[in-house]
């Protein structure tokens, strides 16, 4: 893993409670497309002020949109070790062979050949085979299907949401079709198919990877417990205290690129279009299998790479994306797209200055 050379107190901003968006425009009547879209130009630092409709202006014939196309998955799994012990579970990155990714709370329940009990029944067991990287485990689930997973497990949302979206589709984009993830790739949850096709229509191609985003840490499986025993009036566990002291760096997570996708953004770059990167969960997968020359290749396989100033991007022209906490990742990631300086100044004289709402059913924005 790439080794964190900024200081997270480089990242800093006052983000006031209010703009953290709590539910879909959905939610509220509206329409999917209905956020505002800031347009960030690199060269110069303006900032237009536009609506996330007004997208297609900026793209052009020849262009290729790239997106996530991962389904989120409930995933958190409550239950009990070999001895009666409380354990949690968040399953992610689905394997052929029918294994799954998972962190599990406490890390004193891990070790190979663990066996746990979980869901309501118990009728969930997940069995600890290796620890795949620091702290994510290769599990062996019976039974591995996520139809019967998804029956037994939560959602689980970010802990800026006071709540779970009322209807569960409002967690997805509209064209998820790969079961696994844990987290919404959310920079593409704006889009409509209507939106998508008229793009189509226009002469952009739209191409599609997988990125199964994984939960971050062990602590934020068993926040997700705490608060859901403070939401039901049940006993509070255990009292933890957040331990992370920088940023919030991605897990490995399991990444797909197929070979119609990567031909496709070849041959796009070849004919002289761009390739515009919606979200930094694709971000990364692209930048995970682009060589040195920006070519594309079809891999399947796990990446942890995190992406700070100083990064050569080689498979991005263009880049949308959500409106981003203080001293994350995917801030650290959008700072190396744009420039530290031009993004944070955007943030606070341009968008928070004007009301802009964060996160995944905020406003949008495109760098170009």
């Amino acid at each position: 893993m790439t080794e964190v050379v900024e200081r997270t107190a480089d990242y800093e901003f006052e983000l006031p409670q209010e703009l953290i968006a709590q539910e879909p425009p959905e939610a509220r009547g509206g329409e999917r497309t209905d956020a505002r879209l800031a347009v960030l130009h690199r060269g110069s630092g303006q900032v237009d002020h536009r609506h996330f409709s007004n997208l297609g202006e900026y793209l052009r014939a020849g262009d290729v949109l790239v997106l996530n196309n991962a389904r989120v998955v409930p995933s958190l799994l409550e239950g009990v070790d070999a001895g009666g012990e409380p354990v949690a579970v968040s399953l992610h990155s689905p394997v052929e062979d029918g294994t799954w990714h998972c962190l599990v709370a406490p890390t004193a329940a891990c070790a190979p050949g663990a066996e746990f009990r979980l869901g309501g029944d118990g009728d969930i067991t997940v069995r600890l085979l290796h620890e795949a990287d620091a702290g994510v485990w290769r599990a062996a689930v019976d039974p591995p299907d996520a139809e019967s997973l998804q029956r037994a497990a939560e959602m689980i949302c970010p802990g800026y949401l006071d709540r779970a979206p009322l209807d569960p589709e409002q967690y997805q984009t509209v064209y998820a079709s790969r079961p696994g993830a844990v987290l919404l790739p959310s920079a593409g949850r704006h889009f409509t198919p209507e939106m998508l096709d008229g793009l189509r229509a226009a002469g952009v191609a739209v191409a599609e990877v997988t990125l199964y985003l994984a939960a971050r840490s062990r602590y934020f499986v068993r926040m997700m417990v705490r608060r859901k025993a403070v939401r039901e009036g049940l006993p509070v566990r255990e009292d933890l205290d957040d331990p992370s002291t920088g940023f919030d760096l991605p897990r490995a997570e399991r990444y797909e690129v197929s070979s119609d996708t990567a031909d496709l953004i070849n041959r796009c770059r070849r004919d002289g279009g761009r390739v515009v990167v919606c979200g930094t969960s694709a971000m990364r997968t692209l930048e995970t299998v682009a060589d040195s020359r920006g070519r594309l290749w079809p891999q399947t396989g796990f990446t942890q790479l995190t992406i700070m100033p100083g990064h050569v991007f080689r498979a991005c022209d263009a880049f949308m994306t959500n409106l981003h906490r203080p001293k994350s990742s995917e801030l650290l990631l959008t700072a190396a797209f744009a420039g530290r300086e031009a993004l944070l100044k955007a943030y606070r004289d341009d968008l928070i200055a004007n009301g802009y709402l964060f996160h995944e059913f905020g406003d949008s924005m495109l760098i170009v």
